[in-house]
């Protein structure tokens, strides 16, 4: 983790997504390095969360600054009786951006971030996270397509162009969905990764983009 050259380009590299013109970083979250138990940590380090565990990558998730692109939404949430309640919230439409520490692969897609009323929210990821109603991983280009036509879904190609331009500038390589999933036969994950946990070998995705204790 800490001879990783990401550390180098970060900064650069939030900043040149951030002067994307029509567009706005709405979230972002920083590789996070736990140490193991008995591990000592630099002295003026911010102690990691440790609830969270670890995390091989950083995430940039970027919206048109558009009000097409923000659309409301509601969720279930029990409340102190137990009884389900409908809770409002706000959505984005944006693309996130997966950059990992392990190489200077990154991964761009399509995705959304919902945060409610009551502080819960629905958070981008490198891994698909959005489903059907019969469990199926969605098609977010026809997805978003439905909610913000075709104009909409140029404007976001664009973006989704230009944060691919920035990570090259960076000398950073987008991986292409499809080898994305594309599995990694002579490679196992370490029983502290959550990936492959049944033995079965992982994906270019879970390769470079991952989380363990």
């Amino acid at each position: 983790s800490d001879d990783a050259s990401l550390w180098e380009t970060y900064p650069r590299l939030k900043a040149s997504i951030a002067s994307i013109p029509g567009a706005r970083i709405l979230y972002e979250r920083e590789p996070q390095w736990v140490p193991r138990s008995g591990e000592g940590s630099d002295e003026g380090q911010a102690s990691p969360d440790l609830d969270e565990g670890s995390r091989s990558f950083s995430l940039f998730f970027v919206s048109p600054t558009d009000e097409r692109f923000v659309f409301e939404t509601e969720t279930l949430e029990p409340d102190e009786d137990g009884i389900e309640r409908r809770i409002p919230g706000q959505g984005w439409f944006g693309c996130m951006a997966g950059v990992s520490v392990v190489a200077a692969f990154a991964v761009v897609s399509l995705d959304q971030m919902e945060v409610f009323e009551s502080g819960s929210r629905y958070e981008p990821d490198v891994e698909p996270h959005i489903f059907n109603l019969v469990g199926e991983k969605l098609d977010m280009e026809s997805h978003f397509q439905e909610m913000i036509e075709e104009e909409g879904m140029s404007i976001l190609r664009t973006l989704r162009a230009e944060i691919v331009r920035v990570l090259r500038e960076s000398e950073i390589t987008v991986i292409s969905e499809v080898d994305l999933d594309r599995p990694v036969p002579w490679l196992r994950a370490g029983e502290e990764v959550f990936a492959g946990q049944a033995g079965e070998p992982i994906t270019v995705r879970q390769a470079f983009f991952f989380r363990h204790l």
